[in-house]
């Protein structure tokens, strides 16, 4: 089988049709003195076509199929597809009655010509040439680019090229010059444009990029003990703790720092102050101390030597006494709180009681919500007695029947065959539906609607407001969702309503926040 992005050309090649109207051609054989389609083309192979009555006519590609490789076909034929004709519109042509001619053709506008021959600007081609597009159908030479196929190279003036692309010429005329996003590479090296990229500028000046000429393949990184001319100003002493590698993919490292010493600024011995500098290591002064006026510390403590005469007189002896005191002291506060726990341990131990059930309780709450996912069924929406229009269809309002249980934190929340939730504690809980409902298009459908229904003990306390409709429509599924948060007391019931024909895959879930 050809290619369907090949086209193949064959002289003399034209059947005869009697097809009607703009069906696909059905070809009845080879034209005398003509060869049919079948004995070059296979099935599924693209031509360009022609056909005409002779007075209308068709021109385009068509898809030509061979009875052959088609058991459910009793002749060849040929799809059309046509890019020109005699109708305004350049559509498929409806043919009347009669004999029609469909043949090989190669179109005009789809035809490409050598230019050499038919003006002085149109190249006779040489080997190793690239063509180029001088029109819509003609293709020109030109001798200052080639290709060779063995080093899959391209020259541009430069007829002995031997790089991927290798470019020629003097590096004077831009001819010869590469340019890329940003950059171009010149005479003396690669030059790189003023202002490249938005946000492109010197982080030492803050001034706009002005572009330069790059002459190395890389320039290191300098610190700024090298820096030299305006950039001298610049001298940081960031040299004292950085040094680079001085390769393109180089290592920013930390030096070695001789003990003792402190990255700092300069020495405050300046009266009144000195000016600010860039720091420096260098050993730790006591004016890089801050001033913090002690006098009035220093004074109480002298008063406290001077009046205190079994301090000043008895020194460590004064001291022991005390600490010993401190000891007993301590000691009989211990024995105090010993005695307080004792005569109250059995109180302790029946308040322990008393509440670590509720402890339990609401630690076991904390590390496990309540949480319960229902679904009408474990069959799919094909599930014929939910299909019918008979079964589960109602007018008024009944529970709807989630029978299946995926998830639940405790057995026997949800009873499957009240089709009611029991609150088991508490609390407020987030409640989402999602239900499916069949529509017929059918004058005879029933509103679908659902909604909330919460109680107490049983008891009908409330209806929520929130109803979901699902007016008459063509469609044969529709389906919407709700969401509630909902205040419920231990014991109390939460189940949903729904009026019409839902789907047994319709979902809700109930989890306590």
């Amino acid at each position: 089988m050809a290619q369907q992005n090949q086209l193949r050309l064959f002289d003399r090649v034209k059947e005869i049709t009697y097809t009607q109207g703009t069906q696909d051609f059905a070809l009845a054989g080879a034209a005398d003195g003509f060869d049919a389609l079948g004995r070059f083309y296979t099935h599924d192979e693209v031509i360009f076509y022609a056909a005409t009555d002779g007075l209308s006519y068709e021109i385009g590609s068509g898809i030509y199929k061979s009875a052959d490789a088609d058991p459910n076909a009793s002749y060849n034929s040929l799809e059309r597809y046509p890019f020109r004709s005699s109708n305004v519109d350049n559509g498929k042509v409806n043919f009347n009655t009669g004999v029609k001619e469909v043949f090989v053709t190669y179109p005009a506008t789809h035809s490409v010509i050598m230019g050499s021959g038919i003006s002085p600007s149109l190249n006779t081609p040489q080997r190793k040439g690239v063509a180029v597009w001088d029109s819509e159908n003609v293709l020109n030479y030109f001798n200052n680019l080639t290709f060779d196929s063995a080093l899959g190279s391209i020259g541009i003036n430069q007829p002995n090229h031997y790089y991927g692309v290798d470019v020629g010429g003097n590096g004077v005329s831009y001819s010869s010059r590469v340019r890329a996003s940003g950059y171009y590479v010149g005479p003396t090296g690669i030059y790189f444009q003023s202002g490249n990229a938005a946000n492109a500028s010197l982080q030492l000046s803050k001034s706009p990029y002005t572009g330069g000429v790059q002459y190395v393949h890389f320039t290191p990184n300098l610190t700024d003990d090298q820096f030299s001319g305006d950039l001298s100003e610049h001298q940081t002493n960031a040299h004292q703790v950085i040094q680079v590698s001085g390769d393109v993919n180089q290592y920013i490292l930390l030096k070695k720092q001789t003990a003792h010493t402190v990255f700092s600024g300069p020495i405050d011995d300046c009266q009144p102050s000195c000016s600010e500098d860039y720091p420096t290591f260098r050993p730790l002064v006591v004016d890089d101390l801050p001033i913090i006026d002690l006098s009035g510390i220093f004074a109480g403590l002298s008063q406290l030597i001077e009046t205190s005469g079994d301090l000043k007189d008895y020194g460590d002896a004064r001291l022991v006494t005390s600490g010993n005191l401190l000891v007993s002291k301590i000691s009989g506060v211990q024995d105090n709180l010993t005695a307080h726990i004792n005569s109250y341990q059995s109180d302790f131990t029946d308040f322990e009681t008393a509440t670590n059930s509720r402890v339990d309780a609401s630690l076991a709450e904390a590390r496990h919500p309540r949480h319960c996912s229902l679904r009408g069924d474990n069959n799919d929406g094909n599930y014929e007695q939910w299909a019918t229009d008979s079964v589960n269809r109602t007018a008024n309002w009944v529970k709807f029947p989630f029978s299946h249980v995926e998830k639940e934190s405790d057995t026997g929340d949800w009873s499957t065959s009240d089709y009611l939730y029991t609150s088991p504690a508490s609390g407020s809980y987030q409640i989402n539906a999602n239900i499916y409902a069949h529509f017929l298009g059918s004058t005879s459908d029933v509103t679908n609607q659902f909604r909330l229904v919460t109680s107490g003990n049983g008891t009908i306390v409330n209806y929520l407001s929130t109803t979901i409709y699902h007016q008459n429509m063509t469609q044969d599924e529709v389906n919407g969702g709700s969401s509630w948060v909902v205040d419920l007391d231990i014991g109390h019931k939460a189940y949903l309503e729904y009026k019409g024909q839902p789907r047994n895959f319709s979902k809700m879930t109930i989890h306590k926040t």
